[in-house]
């Protein structure tokens, strides 16, 4: 019995030693991690994306932030943090050295700086893009939980809702149209919002309708689709004003209905490319975009002078109306301001007891809120006009345009002895009507003529209209494809060639030969293309004429590749052949074919979405192919990266390491003890 004690007291102490060392591991729940052997939250934080660090500071998180990209401006405490870098390009060397023991990264993050974090032993939250508003709540619920602001979340969250329930009662109100509208992210080359971006989800919450919703978030787009789709509201870039005015005057874009009109807006680019709390700001300017449109009398306000420029506001507005509970649209001030002459000015109105009779909708415009300003004519003496006079007739002169300088008029027997007035290029001549209301002019020249009908008892009826010698014809010759030369030749009426005839054609001017004809390459294709032909004192004409493509591009590619393999994409014409230097677009970088028409792409991360164009083609449809995950990359659980060391680190820590010593010299004595007895 004696000598079977120490073994028992061996064995209980070896199992008491082992429960010491292993017995600790503590598992944390996801958002603290394990410190001096307990949870706590994260306490050293960096952000690598605007986006996130706004969401940061909203939830009143700052005090845990040390670091951020350069491009995080907002707000302007952001400014003074530690800068580590640009938000695809972030210098891990410089977030290594802060020392932090959390990293928020986001979906484009190259993994393997995502490695080189999980090396340093640094969590890497991903933080995804959003494709809807619902992704900036899920988005700020994350980043709450991992800073152990999980209330905060909540209210920001809750606030955000309420404030959009706000605007959703403001667009039963007040809108009644369906907009198609376009948000251009770049102008050169030109990029658009498509589908599955919090962008679409803005423009469809406050009533439009996103002319690209059937891309794939954020693309690169030639301008002739922009010009079929013709939006009526375009929402441009803000970086500054150059971008906006190559819009405004581009040759290409001025019969869009959005340039004719003026209703290209201006929006301050980080409140609608950032996924942040901000989105609140993204939505009351484009209603206020949407409001200007609809409501065309109304003048667009400006937000300050710096917004002013020249009588016009430049930037988009929020324009100040009066709902049914008398509480003021985006809860702003109903004290509007308008843009006159450069500055703006306090806006004079009066309510309006009715609706416009052109307004279709249920909602409450001009019940009892703002209304047109409402402008009172006075004469010389500044007197108010009183017009007691009978008014001549619409009818009374209802020719459209005169052809040739003679023409013949019957003002009908009522207007015998009434005296007309035409006047061209300051020649004047006056004539009487006869007893029937007959006239003949005899017109100084050709050109715009302003005719004024004069009786007594009757205000003066004056309109100014057109007169030609003739009417031209243009037709198209020749020409069918892109790149092809295209003719086309410009005639009188009666078929006569017209020498030096000026025939506009995609933006270019052009002069007709001797036999009338003018030719151009057309590099473009267009279904419904124009071509319009002028000349001195003639009716100009147009036609409408298509160019079509030179073939359409297909992408061939399998349709599953694995994460770090090499994808080999073929592009090919409806023929099956190659179709060489073509721009493959893979996740928004573009990639150049070469010239057996293939690109080679070294797959990184874990969604590919590819498209394919080349000038002259039709662009190919947008197709995905689907990666399979490299599991030491991205752990799938929440996407955290952050490798479980936890179990490593209590067996290797000094002070274990120390029992095991311990425990192994003990359970050798006592072997050594009883087999020597």
């Amino acid at each position: 019995m004696r000598k079977i004690l120490p073994l028992l007291f061996g064995i209980f102490f070896v199992c008491f030693s082992f429960q010491i060392v292993f017995g600790e591991n503590i598992t944390c729940k996801e958002g603290t991690y394990l410190k001096n052997n307990s949870c706590v939250n994260y306490e050293r934080v960096i952000s690598l994306a605007p986006s996130i660090t706004e969401i940061i500071y909203a939830i009143n998180g700052q005090d845990n932030l040390i670091g951020v990209t350069m491009f995080c401006n907002y707000p302007e405490d952001a400014k003074s943090k530690t800068k580590v870098g640009g938000f695809v390009t972030p210098s891990i060397e410089k977030i290594i050295s802060l020392n932090p023991d959390l990293v928020f990264a986001h979906d484009l993050t190259d993994p393997d700086d995502i490695k080189l974090l999980q090396n340093a032993n640094i969590t890497a939250v991903i933080i995804n893009t959003s494709s809807n508003i619902e992704d900036i709540y899920s988005n700020i619920r994350t980043i709450a939980k991992y800073l152990g602001k999980d209330s905060e979340g909540e209210n920001l969250i809750n606030n955000m809702k309420e404030k959009i329930e706000k605007i959703k009662k403001i667009k039963s109100e007040l809108i009644f149209s369906s907009p198609k509208i376009s948000h251009i992210v770049w102008v050169d080359p030109l990029w658009v919002s498509g589908s599955n971006t919090f962008i679409d989800d803005i423009i469809t919450t406050v009533g439009g309708v996103n002319v690209y919703s059937d891309i794939y978030r954020w693309q690169p787009v030639s301008v002739e689709t922009l010009i079929i789709r013709d939006p009526d509201i375009i929402i441009a870039p803000s970086r500054d004003m150059s971008e906006y005015s190559q819009i405004l005057n581009n040759p290409h874009l001025k019969n869009l209905k959005a340039v004719k009109n003026n209703d290209i807006y201006n929006i301050n680019e980080d409140i609608i490319s950032r996924a942040s709390p901000r989105v609140i700001d993204a939505l009351e300017s484009v209603m206020g975009m949407i409001i200007s449109y609809q409501y065309k009398h109304i003048p667009k306000y400006c937000m300050d002078n710096s917004d002013c420029t020249s009588g016009k506001c430049d930037s988009s507005i929020h324009i100040c109306f009066k709902l049914k509970d008398e509480s003021c649209a985006f809860d702003k001030e109903c004290i509007c301001e308008n843009c006159e002459n450069g500055v703006c000015k306090e806006k004079i109105s009066a309510s309006s007891s009715g609706r416009s009779e052109s307004y279709k909708g249920d909602g409450n415009y001009g019940g009892s809120g703002t209304s047109s300003v409402k402008y009172v004519y006075t004469d010389s003496e500044n007197k108010p006009v009183n017009v007691e006079e009978s008014v001549f007739s619409s009818e009374i002169f209802n020719i459209p345009e005169i052809f040739g300088l003679k023409q013949t008029l019957n003002l009908g027997e009522n207007f015998k002895d009434a005296e007309i007035t035409i006047k061209v290029k300051n020649e004047s001549r006056k004539f009487k009507s006869d007893e029937n209301g007959n006239v003949t002019l005899t017109i100084p020249d050709y050109g715009s003529a302003e005719i004024t009908i004069s009786k007594f008892g009757f205000k003066n009826f004056t309109k100014t209209i057109a007169v030609y010698a003739g009417t031209l014809n243009i037709t198209k010759i020749s020409g069918e494809k892109y790149g092809n030369e295209f003719k086309f030749k410009v005639t009188t009426k009666e078929g006569i060639p017209v020498k030096n005839a000026e025939v506009e054609i995609y933006g270019e001017k052009l002069k007709t030969d001797a036999n009338g004809i003018v030719t151009k390459q057309i590099k473009t294709i267009h279904s419904d293309l124009e071509a319009s032909a002028s000349a001195n004192n003639y009716k100009s004409s147009n036609i409408s004429f298509e160019v079509q493509a030179i073939g359409k591009l297909t992408i061939d590619a399998p349709e599953k590749v694995k994460q770090r393999d090499t994808l080999i994409i073929t592009l090919i014409d409806e023929n099956k052949q190659p179709v060489p230097n073509a721009n493959v677009t893979i996740n928004g970088v573009e990639h150049i074919a070469d010239i057996n028409g293939k690109v080679e792409y070294n797959v990184t991360i874990t969604f590919l979405t590819l498209k394919a164009e080349k000038e002259g083609y039709i662009s190919s449809e947008q197709i995905s192919v689907a990666v399979e995950k490299d599991t030491v990359i991205e752990n799938k659980t929440h996407n955290e990266t952050k490798k479980d060391t936890l179990s490593y680190d209590n067996l290797l820590s000094f002070q274990n390491l120390t029992v095991i010593a311990i425990i192994l010299i003990t359970t050798l004595i006592i072997f050594l003890k009883l087999r020597k007895k």
